[in-house]
């Protein structure tokens, strides 16, 4: 697919030949881990007419842009050790430096939720550790390191490297360890404590994504995936013409939003009545609930929020930035009494939200009340634009986040059923805007700019948002070549995570499920099981470690010291054992059957010291029932009364089973597997 230059980057190119002083690429920092035994090179932008001198210890080297402006230079491969480097570079009029650089080991950790969840400050159930605080206070290693991706997503062309939560590549300490990945630095931990050189993790990850956004366009033809490669050449505009279409989408939107909201607001009566004193610090608040993201299925709804909090000292007589992400698709917001700032449903999505200066004076020391009235209008925005509410906060050198005392209620709400034809007009699709599903956003955004910096291989945790889908076989093999030719190594190891249980509707009953019932996850984690083939890939299961009604669980430590183990094994030659029992084969013994696994010298055992669980055999009708395991050595036999003659076995083979137990004598879970073939997952070509 063709990349076409945006307006933004030609500038930045005339700027060069103007005589622009020179530029490093955004990927190197202070404080960077650089990948032991591989060239080293540095490379940015310059005036073609410009001489770039690097020294890097004893060596010097010289670079001269080519006729875009681009430079590069190389330095031998070097050893990992704990010595910090000073690197040098000089243009014609400027110098810059790079210190404490380390050489080490470079892993890139990527994928959706689970792998972005952070260690965090203040637990909240799946969203950060319940330990939070303990593991960040102990986290003292200055040589585990790690570069937040800041995230992106780009239709069309590449975007630079850029960081969240600094400006560069952060040291592992307590104040910066809430916001590594805890799947990414227990793996990383858990590396330092056994090869004792630096890790440097580059975390790229971006909740609720499907895995087509990570793919390449190019990766995405190469492959042949038809129906992404459709969309690709559907939207392969230039800019400019893009640029119409939107302008064209979203005037036509505004002005049918328009139309529409006067009948809206009138419908929704007179609220003021209702909410008189509101905003003050006294008002009675009878009635109103602690705050809730769930809807009640309800589809149109004007809400109020408010809360109350005192003002850090040194906050006090200042002026700090209220921040506000979008928490409606209008809101005005008020603090103690004055209105500072809000929105419109018609204006662009970039535009909703608020970051504005408080004036002195308006703040209290105590009782201050920040409300909010928002409204919402579509109902498949609404969660995130209420989750957002979380968010909000006063910037002054710190942040005081506001995130927990507030109070809701209802002004307005309508069920769908109620709302009749009174809905407002459909908010704009913009398929290359998709962040969570396009093809190739999240690949230019957030995986291309680190693609020409050498790594020792990735960390892949994701598959929720593609779970049950058979083309996900077709779409992960793209993304292990994708990733392997863009960073030019087609072996590069790449580890992933096997989803963990989860079965929200099924928190109870889940122990008396059919055996037979469809499962979504286990057609994933068939897939993913099946990347072990592909050579140099490692598979960490997660399956027996997650909570039927939380799609984030919390045992990310073992998650992390799994995929090490792997690590170790498959990439550092460590004679350690990585894997759980592993299915091999099936065989009759009278009414049984014989399971047979890799991965299971010196016998089989159970976690929990109970006989096995999780097991269902069929006969040749295919039809499965719950069995009963018995452990005999290194095998397990498994049988049903209703299966006189089984001929299938199925073990951990659902959505969400808390008692899949087995381990071998090293204590690491039993792959799930099903042993009758799944028609679902599509041929090979």
């Amino acid at each position: 697919m063709k990349f076409h230059i945006l307006p933004q980057l030609a500038a930045a190119l005339m700027a060069i030949d103007a005589g622009a002083e020179f530029l490093l690429d955004p990927v190197f920092s202070s404080g960077m881990v650089l990948q032991q035994r591989k060239p080293i090179a540095f490379f940015g932008t310059a005036d073609p007419g410009e001489t770039i001198r690097v020294t890097f210890g004893a060596l010097t080297r010289e670079a001269v842009p080519d006729d875009r402006g681009a430079w590069q230079v190389e330095f031998p491969a070097m050893e990992a050790g704990s010595r910090s480097h000073e690197i040098t570079f000089a243009g014609n009029t400027a110098t810059r430096k790079l210190s404490d650089v380390l050489i080490g080991d470079v892993w890139f950790c990527s994928g959706q939720s689970n792998m972005e969840m952070p260690i965090g400050i203040t637990y909240r159930r799946g969203m950060c550790l319940p330990d939070c605080k303990e593991v960040a206070a102990a986290a003292r290693d200055p040589e585990l390191r790690c570069a937040l991706q800041r995230k992106a997503a780009a239709h069309g062309f590449l975007c630079p490297a850029a960081y969240s939560q600094g400006k560069g590549w952060l040291h592992c300490t307590p104040a910066t360890a809430p916001h590594f990945s805890a799947v990414a630095y227990f793996f990383g931990k858990a590396l330092r404590e056994e090869l004792k050189i630096p890790i440097g993790l580059v975390i790229a990850a971006r909740g609720g994504t499907r895995i087509e956004p990570w793919i390449s366009p190019d990766g995405v033809e190469r492959a042949g995936l038809k129906k992404e490669l459709q969309l690709l050449r559907q939207f392969d505009w230039p800019p400019r013409k893009q640029e119409e279409y939107e302008q064209e989408t979203f005037a036509r939107f505004r002005r049918d939003l328009e139309a529409w909201l006067p009948s809206f607001r009138q419908r929704t009566g007179d609220g003021e009545a209702k909410f008189t004193g509101w905003l003050e610090p006294g008002y009675d608040e009878t009635g109103w609930e602690n705050w809730n993201q769930k809807l009640c299925h309800t589809h149109l709804l004007v809400r109020r929020y408010r809360v109350k909090f005192d003002l850090p000292s040194a906050m006090r007589q200042k002026s700090p930035l209220l921040k506000v992400l979008k928490v409606g698709e209008s809101a005005a917001v008020f603090l103690n009494g004055q209105r500072v700032g809000g929105w419109e449903p018609f204006e662009r999505e970039e535009k909703k939200g608020l970051a504005c200066r408080i004036p002195t004076g308006l703040l209290r020391e105590r009782d201050n009340v920040l409300a909010i009235r928002t409204e919402q209008l579509f109902p498949a925005q609404n969660p995130a634009n209420m989750s957002n509410l979380r968010q909000t906060r006063l910037v002054l050198g710190r942040q005081l986040l506001i995130p927990t005392g507030w109070k809701q209620k209802d002004e307005f709400a309508l069920a769908r059923r109620e709302a009749g034809k009174s809905v407002p007009p459909s908010f704009p699709q913009l398929p290359y805007r998709n962040a969570r599903s396009f093809p190739g956003l999240l690949y230019n955004g957030m995986v291309a700019p680190w693609t020409r910096l050498p790594i020792r291989g990735i960390v892949w945790y994701q598959g929720e948002s593609n779970a049950g889908d058979p083309r996900y076989l077709l779409q992960h093999r793209a993304l292990i070549a994708d990733w392997r030719r863009c960073w030019k190594e087609p072996e590069l190891p790449f580890l992933l995570v096997q989803l963990a249980g989860y079965a929200p509707a099924h928190v109870r009953d889940w122990q008396t499920l059919d055996p037979n019932r469809p499962s979504r996850l286990a057609l994933t984690r068939d897939i993913q099981q099946g990347m072990m083939e592909l050579p140099r890939v490692g598979v960490a299961t997660a399956v027996d470690i997650g909570e039927a009604d939380n799609i984030h669980p919390p045992e990310k430590r073992e998650v992390g010291r799994r995929l090490a183990l792997e690590a170790l094994r498959m990439v550092y030659g460590r004679a350690v054992v990585s894997r759980g029992p592993l299915f091999r084969s099936a065989s009759r013994e009278g009414n049984s059957l014989r399971i047979r696994f890799d991965n299971a010298k010196g016998g089989l055992k159970t976690g929990d010291g109970k006989a096995p669980n999780g097991f269902a055999v069929a006969g040749r009708d295919g039809r499965f029932f719950s069995a009963r395991a018995a452990l005999d050595g290194e095998t397990v036999l498994v049988s049903a009364p209703e299966v006189p003659e089984p001929e299938f076995v199925r073990y951990a083979y659902a959505d969400f089973r808390g008692d899949c137990n087995l381990q071998n004598q090293a204590g690491l879970p039993a792959y799930p597997f099903r042993s009758d073939p799944d028609r679902r997952i599509p041929a090979l070509p």
